[in-house]
């Protein structure tokens, strides 16, 4: 069985058109919301749209959300389980496709910087940081993939209980630990290009604390090889 997990703040203008694309292109997938407590009534739209919702009042950040939300799906039994963003960016067009490719892999990654994937309207700053960021880890880590940073992703069982592990990865760093686990474990990792969207409502929830939070704990990941 397929499932989505989608970490939720504030998304209440994305969530509804994101669940409708989703079911659109996989109609027999579980949607898992997970909401940090919205003030703008996401969890109440994901559960009229018939989302699992999980509203966490005590614990906040997109890290352990994915955790939270990946652990919820493994205990549904759902085999295949994929991530994305709520605000549209993650086009769930693609969603067919990666699940496709989770058949003969443990990650699949949508990835913007392989042939066939690209970025748009991204201003160049953000540009800069995600290539930037990719490159750190690609040195640092040793890791043979393009797009590290990439929320776009679909885990087998065996990845889920990879990112077990991962209980400190609360932020954007929890994309890093993962991939950092699976490798660790010798699990197959593929990439599959796909057009990344910059949001149109709403806004982006990374700040320079965050990235700075993020730089230290691939730094110290480092220091573990």
């Amino acid at each position: 069985m397929l499932g989505v997990v989608i970490p939720t703040y504030n998304e209440a203008d994305n969530i509804r058109e994101l669940i409708k694309l989703i079911r659109d292109y996989v109609p027999e997938v579980k949607i898992l919301v997970i909401d940090d407590d919205s003030r703008d009534g996401t969890a109440e739209i994901a559960r009229q749209l018939g989302a699992i919702t999980f509203v966490r009042k005590d614990e906040k950040g997109l890290g352990s959300a994915l955790r939270f939300g990946l652990l919820k799906a493994y205990e549904l039994g759902l085999v295949r389980v994929a991530t994305m963003d709520a605000d549209l960016s993650h086009d769930p067009y693609y969603l067919p496709s990666m699940f496709k490719a989770s058949e003969n892999a443990d990650l699949v990654i949508g990835s913007r910087y392989i042939k066939g994937g690209k970025i748009e309207n991204w201003p160049l700053k953000r540009r800069i940081i995600s290539s930037g960021a990719n490159l750190i880890v690609r040195l640092l880590l040793r890791s043979p993939i393009h797009d590290n940073t990439s929320g776009y992703r679909v885990y087998s069982t065996s990845a889920i209980e990879a990112v077990k592990d991962c209980i400190t990865a609360g932020g954007y760093e929890f994309q890093i630990c993962a991939v950092y686990q699976i490798l660790r474990r010798g699990l197959k990792v593929v990439e599959v290009p796909i057009v990344f969207k910059d949001r149109e409502k709403g806004k982006s929830k990374l700040n320079s604390e965050k990235m700075m939070k993020w730089l230290l704990y691939v730094l110290k990941l480092s220091l573990r090889f």
